[in-house]
């Protein structure tokens, strides 16, 4: 009953942040702040996840994850509404007379500048963690036309509706070798890395997209076949949708907003296989990515960070991910991860000993020959 109860989690979040954002002023930054902490002292105090219940009830597990994508929604409409002038959609006015809220005093209390760095940190952190995370959850069901509707939308909100493609068809097929942009190089730091991962990633989508639709006699560049060209357009709709509501500072705030959200990604693809090797060909192990049973990580991200079995069996949902105790260790929770790879010397003194422990214990032969060619 309590993973039932803890798929919520996420959705509360995104709750919080929309009430938050109704308020202005220095509330823009309670988000951030609150997420932030509620990971990194939720991670470092309760108990690591082990727990594996054979949970059969599909649709209450799926249902917060789809709840996710209409609550972003909300979320940034209001954000973007506060930064505007007039009453777009009359839904100050709507707010003020149904509910009592007063988003006319909330706009009026935002007067300070870094009350709007505030809402980017927050919008664009609860955009990952909410809507990227659950898209990822969800774009991996490429049997599901509806699941993959809503996914690719959630990946819309950082402007990254291509990892749709490229994370499951390409990275998964080439995690932890170098061909794979999304594989963090051992020594590499995260600012070289998230340039590379940024290009190579979206021209690999646009790579495996085009060879495809190749294949079928169809054009990469028609949306009717093209989820790769439908994807970019759901991303320049938001961008569209932000001017509409807002104007040139709304456009400014949400390009703040999704370049900033899609870094929070990059983050973590760099930690979640960084320095770890695997010859072209072999079969992906779950030794092949960093493991975390770190309780907020685990339970309240869908079991993103149970990644060892995730690229195991990418097919499985998140319910049914188990914990690989055995598996390759992060030495922390998925968000302070984040802030640890900020500051190069301090993670990669961090994961030293890591990797010394995968080296010895994890990699075969050909991969500590691979190790010492550099490779």
């Amino acid at each position: 009953m309590s993973k039932y109860l803890t798929s919520w989690m996420m959705p509360l979040i995104v709750l919080l942040a929309i009430l938050a954002f109704t308020q202005g002023g220095w509330y823009l930054w309670a988000p951030f702040v609150a997420e932030m902490a509620l990971f990194i002292a939720g991670d470092a105090i309760l108990p690591k996840d082990n727990s594996e219940p054979a949970l059969k009830q599909s649709l209450l597990l799926n249902l917060p994850c789809y709840v996710i994508l209409p609550f972003l929604a909300v979320m940034n409409l209001v954000l973007l509404w506060n930064i505007g002038s007039g009453d777009t959609a009359a839904l100050g006015t709507w707010l003020q007379s149904t509910f009592g809220i007063d988003l006319f005093a909330a706009r009026a209390g935002t007067d300070h500048w870094a009350m709007w760095v505030g809402a980017v940190m927050s919008a664009a952190l609860t955009n990952a963690a909410a809507g990227t995370v659950t898209g990822h959850e969800l774009t991996h069901r490429t049997n599901n036309k509806f699941d993959l509707f809503m996914g690719r939308w959630m990946l819309a909100f950082t402007a990254d509706t291509s990892f749709a493609i490229e994370h499951v068809y390409g990275h998964h097929a080439r995690v932890a070798t170098p061909a794979d942009p999304a594989t963090a190089r051992r020594g590499e730091s995260f600012y070289a890395f998230t340039l590379r991962s940024t290009v190579f990633s979206y021209v690999h989508a646009y790579q495996l997209e085009k060879a495809r639709l190749a294949k079928l006699n169809k054009s990469i560049w028609n949306p009717m076949n093209s989820p790769f060209m439908r994807g970019n357009l759901e991303n320049i709709a938001l961008f569209v949708a932000a001017f509409a509501v807002a104007g040139w500072a709304g456009l400014f705030l949400w390009t703040a907003i999704a370049f900033l959200g899609k870094q929070f990604l990059e983050t973590t693809n760099y930690f979640e296989h960084y320095g770890l090797v695997r010859v072209p060909g072999q079969p992906v192990e779950p030794r092949h990515s960093w493991n975390s049973n770190h309780w907020m990580s685990s339970r309240v991200l869908f079991s993103l960070a149970r990644h060892s079995h995730h690229h195991a069996a990418a097919e499985l949902p998140y319910w049914k991910l188990r914990a690989y105790p055995n598996a390759p260790m992060l030495p922390l929770g998925y968000l302070t991860m984040i802030v640890v790879v900020l500051v190069p010397p301090l993670f990669k003194k961090m994961m030293a000993p890591a990797l010394k422990n995968w080296d010895e214990k994890h990699a075969t032969a050909a991969e500590r020959q691979l190790l010492q060619q550099g490779t």
